[in-house]
């Protein structure tokens, strides 16, 4: 998906869409999956995912525990994509997400859902429903907006941050 109206207008947009993945991969406990945050990089690269994320292909492990990992990804990768939009939209700029934004994430989470774990649309569209209503309850938060301003102020000083520093600077927050 390359659409412009989801691309980052400046630097200040993209720590607040890196900030929003970045909590949401924390809320779902799943920082296992994140190597290092790098607000340099180019688009597509902010969120350096370790080496076996997405990467399937052991002979000996079971067909379900590779399913069952592939919709693991693909439910962080739902998620930390509706982060980054709620976050940017609704926190940063204090405005609901627009339902086109919403829709095309639904298109390519169906796209990717038949591709990488032969999901049907409707549970596709239910594992998206899933993802949209969690990220929006995280972000609903009244705490976290202090928290969002907070991480997104140190991410553009900082540059880029390690697994283990995000997760203390979001610590060191308010957010545990």
């Amino acid at each position: 998906m390359n659409d412009s109206s989801l691309s980052y207008t400046d630097e200040l947009d993209k720590s607040y869409g890196i900030a929003g993945m970045a909590i949401t991969i924390v809320a779902l406990d799943a920082q296992d999956l994140l190597d290092r945050i790098d607000i340099d990089a180019e688009p597509g690269h902010t969120m350096q995912m370790t080496a076996h994320f997405g990467m399937r292909g052991n002979p000996r492990m079971s067909a379900k525990i590779l399913w069952e990992e592939s919709v693991r990804d693909l439910r962080v990768t739902t998620s930390m994509a509706l982060g980054n939009i709620t976050c940017r939209r609704a926190v940063a700029c204090n405005a609901p997400v627009a339902s086109d934004e919403t829709e095309r994430l639904r298109e390519a989470v169906r796209y990717e859902g038949a591709r990488h774990c032969d999901l049907e649309e409707d549970e596709a569209d239910a594992l998206f429903e899933h993802c949209n209503e969690y990220v929006h309850r995280i972000f609903r938060h009244a705490g976290l907006p202090q928290i969002v301003h907070a991480f997104a102020d140190r991410l553009r000083k900082q540059r880029s941050m390690s697994t283990a520093e995000l997760v203390d600077t979001l610590a060191q927050f308010g957010l545990r």
